[in-house]
Parts: C-alpha cells; sequence; structure tokens
C-alpha cells in the first residue's frame, strides 16, 4: 500500500511537471506566425509592386503626353512661321521642312529606343526584385517547416512520457487490484 502511495505521489509530480511543460510551449506557441500571417504578408507586397508598377505607369504615360504637347506646339509654332513665310521662301521652306521631319523623325525614333531600354530595365529589376522575395519566402518557409517539426517531435515525446509515466503504471494499479480482488474473494 505504501508503495502505492509512493507511485501515486510520483504520479502527481510528473503529472505537475507535465502541466508545467505544457504551459510552456502553449506560451510559446503564441508567438509563432502562421501560414495566413504569411500569405497576408505575400499579398500586401504583390500589392505595393502592383501600385509601384502603375505609379510607373503613370509617370510614362505623362511623359508621353509631355512629349505629345511639346512636339505638337513645336509643330503648330514651325507650321504657323511657315504659313507666313510661305509665299517668299517656297523653295526654302520646302527644304527646311523635309530636313525638320527627319529629324523629328530620329528624335522619335531615339526617344522610342529609350523608352523601351526603360521599360526593359524597370522590368528587369522587379523581375530580380520578385524572385529575391521568392527565395525570402522559400527560406522562412523552410524555417517554420523545421520549427513544426521539432514541435511535433516534442509532442510525440510528451505523448510517450505520458504513456509510460501516467498509462502503464495506472493499468498495472488497476491489474493488482483485480488481482488482489480475486485472492480475497478465493
Amino acid at each position: 500500500m505504501e508503495e502505492l502511495t509512493q507511485r501515486v505521489g510520483l504520479l502527481e509530480k510528473t503529472t505537475h511537471q507535465i502541466q508545467q511543460d505544457v504551459a510552456v510551449l502553449t506560451a510559446r506557441s503564441e508567438n509563432f506566425a502562421t501560414k495566413a500571417d504569411i500569405g497576408t504578408l505575400r499579398t500586401e507586397l504583390l500589392g505595393e509592386m502592383g501600385k509601384s508598377e502603375k505609379r510607373t505607369d503613370c509617370k510614362f504615360e505623362k511623359i508621353a503626353l509631355h512629349f505629345d504637347d511639346k512636339l505638337g506646339k513645336m509643330a503648330l509654332h514651325f507650321d504657323d512661321k511657315l504659313g507666313k513665310m510661305t509665299l517668299h521662301f517656297d523653295d526654302k521652306l520646302g527644304k527646311m521642312a523635309l530636313h525638320f521631319d527627319d529629324k523629328l523623325e530620329k528624335l522619335e525614333v531615339r526617344i522610342d529606343d529609350k523608352l523601351e531600354k526603360m521599360e526593359l530595365r524597370i522590368d528587369d529589376k522587379l523581375d530580380k526584385m520578385e524572385q529575391r522575395i521568392d527565395v525570402k519566402f522559400e527560406r522562412m518557409d523552410e524555417k517554420f517547416e523545421k520549427k513544426f517539426v521539432r514541435i511535433d517531435e516534442k509532442f510525440e515525446k510528451l505523448n510517450d512520457r505520458l504513456t509510460w509515466s501516467i498509462m502503464v503504471p495506472a493499468i498495472l494499479a488497476v491489474l493488482a487490484w483485480f488481482v488482489k480482488d480475486l485472492v480475497v474473494k478465493v
């Protein structure tokens, strides 16, 4: 009987220790990020990238409108001057108009080339930024996976401890009681 009392005392100590371990694990688990948190962060980053792309597109549109406006004003200005000088300098103005058109075409080609190069550079930078973000998320996923594996291992150890420290002695105590009752009745 004393031995049974000692075992029950040991079981109470072990149970108290397990309760403390579970409380510590519960407190620690509140600070872990969830997949939903990571998903929210990923969504926010993609949203910011989209906003940045829209701002860039808007700036390019403003630049294009600015160039169109400037070229339009220049064309109107030259048309006005050409209209006034047409009677006196038809031959010279014809040559100047051809020269000016050629210059405008070359300028337009250069502007288009520069805009295309800028767009390629921006696309390249955005691709690199997206790749870096993906690599960081993969590293975060790996870290979380390792932490979850460690937590699973700790819970398995806890389950083993519970089984061997509480369940087996309890079953043995029940069997001993059953045998004791059989011996007393026989």
